[in-house]
């Protein structure tokens, strides 16, 4: 049976990558799997734990890069995160990558190369850094660090393609769309800020937004950045390029349960037009409506909880 990379097919040269993670994403539609609970840091999780960023997912379920230590990204990457880690999607690229890495527990009973794993862990989490200011995590400070870009589209961005060849750290920003703000944060409000060339015309994520066309999640982001270096990269061949779709792993799986919730539901599929639209009927607060009805119950418990503290 054939992986969900191999699937893809991936050919830069006659496809585009848009195309390409169609057809990644497609083939978990078609085989839906579903993996059990795991208890991780004191609690039962799904897929991931968002304390210690572990990878809950049986070994030989993963893809054959990461297994391999192949998903690698052509660049250092900074995800500053300001969401909630279940709801953020570079979150996934922070587990996934540290999956790839490997785990120190492999190299028990040899000191020498223990240490060394050690040393190479170090230097790759240097590579990728998660900052978790939702948590009250500080940003490292940037002063002094030569080609290091925020990904991020604004009037004075530019095209990724421009400085691909010069960029040493990328910066993220995993948040909501409504949260913009985020991009003004002093640490890196003086950094250049570069945008993708080619966005998704239309974001794979299951989750509705009304910022515009070309708006995608940070992971799609990542991954189309990812791309877009590593064509100029010198140490980044096929193989890894191949790998990098990989990153998208991990959304897949999540964007297939949400599929077959829609279908047991009645529902159009969330990612898509009918999907989205309808999830955007649904927060109108109109009078009548079903988010209306639904503030009206949430303010009315609110009420009674505030009665019955007031009485205590």
């Amino acid at each position: 049976m054939k992986t969900n990379s191999e699937q893809a097919s991936i050919n830069t040269n006659t496809n585009t990558n848009e195309e390409n993670l169609a057809t990644y994403l497609n083939a978990f539609l078609q085989n839906i799997k579903v993996f059990p609970r795991k208890k991780c840091c004191g609690t039962s999780r799904s897929l991931y734990c968002t304390e210690c960023c572990k990878l809950l997912i049986d070994r030989e379920s993963w893809p054959t890069s990461i297994q391999a230590g192949q998903l690698d990204l052509p660049f250092y990457l900074d995800i500053v995160l300001n969401d909630k880690r279940l709801s953020a999607t570079g979150f996934h690229a922070h587990v996934l990558l540290k999956a790839s890495r490997g785990d120190l527990n492999d190299y028990n009973g040899c000191e020498t190369a223990q240490s060394q794993a050690q040393a190479h862990a170090h230097a790759q989490e240097e590579r990728i850094r998660l900052i978790d200011i939702e948590n009250n995590e500080s940003l490292p400070s940037y002063e002094g660090e030569d080609n290091t870009y925020v990904l991020f589209p604004s009037e004075n961005s530019i095209p990724i393609s421009s400085v691909a060849s010069n960029i040493h750290r990328l910066i993220v920003l995993d948040c909501k769309w409504t949260k913009s703000s985020c991009q003004r944060l002093p640490e890196i409000d003086g950094l250049p800020q570069v945008h993708l060339d080619h966005p998704p015309s239309e974001s794979f994520f299951w989750r509705w937004h009304n910022a515009g066309p070309g708006m995608c999640s940070t992971l799609e982001a990542i991954y189309f950045a990812a791309m877009e270096v590593a064509q100029v990269s010198c140490y980044f061949d096929n193989a890894k390029r191949k790998a990098l779709i990989d990153l998208m792993w991990l959304f897949g799986i999540q964007r297939s349960a949400t599929a077959l919730r829609a279908r047991r539901e009645g529902k159009p599929l969330p990612f898509s037009k009918d999907g989205k639209t309808m999830q955007r009927d649904l927060r109108k607060t109109e009078k009548g409506s079903e988010k209306h009805l639904r503030d009206i119950e949430i303010t009315k418990r609110l009420k009674a909880k505030a009665t019955n503290n007031a009485l205590i």
